[in-house]
């Protein structure tokens, strides 16, 4: 008698043996005929009964002892993919929850791999392997990084990752929002990243990054720029990095961010003080010189000139306690602009009566003194205060809610020009009042220098 000849799926198949042998999972072949509705186990592992509590027999027998035990919640979206895998017979893989025979609750990855047969009959290769283990070390590794990136925001650090080889770049909310970006800002990588460094530090930046490719065995890396997001303006950022390797290859680059523009800020107006001291060191003379001659020149006797020069150079004293001061309460504008410009004879400087009242804080009296200061010592030295006739006007015009604005206006001195290259007078009138909300625009006109001072009121 003839032995009846196999059918394909009555055929053992490497693969049902390898997942078997290695402990990989459940093997299973589901036959679904060509009416694509009608279905079965005709195989299951051995390993159902370690994994379900259910002998695969009983599978084989009725393939809803399997089913059945899908939590309900995870019913309707498996029947959903399912359906859909076997409509278009591409392969299917899902991870479900499923309540074993003793009532405990997996995880489970279920996957197979469709093949059809002539007739039209398709048969399913599948997988299904206990994942809860995995999932479980995949959500502690989730918390972990939560609570370390919790714990490293909280100290006002941005966070970031980048993977070179993918170019996918992962950052922090709060590094999103050094950068000026929104929560949801993305998808990011490193040419986004560039976008966002200030132009004048982007050669900087990225031969910070590109000099990564040479270490060896990874290493650190540290880089300050300013940034140029589209809501933050611009921010000073200190970037620490680590680069780690494998092979040679770099796998990962990781580190921080942290915003130091208050540094920066506070490290700019000390430079800024500092360099004016040794500016005032230099020309002091040349101030104290063109003093001693208008007061010479003004002068009626020898105690007329004393006295007069006396006043002077005590009240340009007190003008420099009032420029390197850097706190106190609010001050008069008029007792500071008195202040300020006695040392240069005030009764060559016509002020407004609009500026009673008005009061300024400390901070900001102490940076307006210093851009006064230089305005005047320049009047002396090149514009309307280099000659006897010469004036300045200091005037109020209407300003913003909560705002100052005072015009200086120099007549009956010599023509001025700009100067050829900024100087360091140049960078006090850029940069005096910048901290404080306040600016400065100049004019050289044909009677004379000009500007317009703008800053705060105090409160």
């Amino acid at each position: 008698m003839a032995e009846a000849p196999h059918r394909p799926e009555d055929v053992a198949q490497p693969f049902d043996v390898v997942a078997e042998a290695l402990a990989l999972g459940m093997p299973y072949r589901i036959r679904v005929e060509a009416d694509g509705v009608t279905r079965r186990f005709i195989h299951v592992g051995e390993s159902c009964l370690a994994l379900n509590g259910v002998p695969a027999e009983a599978v084989l027998a009725n393939g809803s002892v399997l089913y059945d035990m899908i939590l309900p919640e995870h019913r309707e979206t498996f029947a959903r993919a399912e359906a859909e895998a076997m409509a278009t017979r591409r392969p299917f893989s899902i991870e479900i929850q499923m309540r074993r025979a003793d009532g405990e609750v997996r995880w489970h990855r279920v996957a197979s791999y469709p093949r059809v047969l002539p007739d039209g009959v398709a048969l399913w290769d599948g997988l299904q392997a206990d994942i809860t283990e995995t999932r479980r070390l995949a959500e502690e590794l989730r918390d972990q990084r939560r609570r370390l990136q919790m714990a490293v925001e909280a100290t006002g650090l941005g966070f970031w990752e980048w993977d070179p080889a993918g170019d996918r770049v992962i950052w922090s909310e709060r590094n999103k929002a050094l950068f000026g970006l929104p929560a949801d800002a993305g998808p990011l990588d490193i040419c986004r990243y560039m976008e966002l460094v200030h132009p004048e530090d982007l050669p900087k930046v990225e031969a910070v990054y590109l000099a990564t490719e040479t270490m060896e065995d990874g290493g650190d890396f540290s880089v300050e720029h300013r940034t140029a997001g589209p809501e933050s303006g611009v921010r000073w950022i200190l970037t620490h990095g680590r680069v780690l390797k494998e092979n040679g290859e770099t796998r990962l680059v990781v580190g921080t961010s942290v915003d130091v523009t208050e540094r920066r800020m506070m490290e700019e107006r000390r430079a800024l003080l500092m360099g004016e001291l040794a500016h005032r060191a230099k020309n002091g003379l040349t101030v104290m010189m063109a003093i001693v001659g208008q007061t010479a020149r003004s002068a009626r006797s020898v105690e007329d000139f004393a006295g007069v020069l006396t006043a002077r150079l005590d009240a340009m004293a007190k003008s420099q306690d009032l420029v390197t001061a850097t706190g106190g309460g609010p001050v008069q504008l008029a007792d500071m602009l008195e202040v300020a410009l006695t040392p240069f004879g005030l009764a060559r400087f016509e002020i407004a009566p609009g500026f009673a009242g008005v009061t300024i804080a400390g901070q900001m009296a102490a940076a307006l003194g210093l851009l006064l200061h230089e305005m005047a010592t320049n009047a002396v030295k090149y514009g309307g205060l280099s000659v006897r006739e010469g004036r300045v006007r200091i005037v109020s015009s209407d300003a913003p809610p909560g705002r100052v604005v005072l015009h200086w206006c120099e007549t009956g001195g010599p023509p001025v020009v700009p100067p050829p290259k900024p100087g360091f007078g140049s960078r006090v009138l850029e940069t005096a009042l910048t901290p404080f909300g306040g600016k400065v625009v100049t004019a050289f006109r044909e009677h004379g220098f000009e500007a317009r001072v703008e800053f705060p009121r105090a409160g």
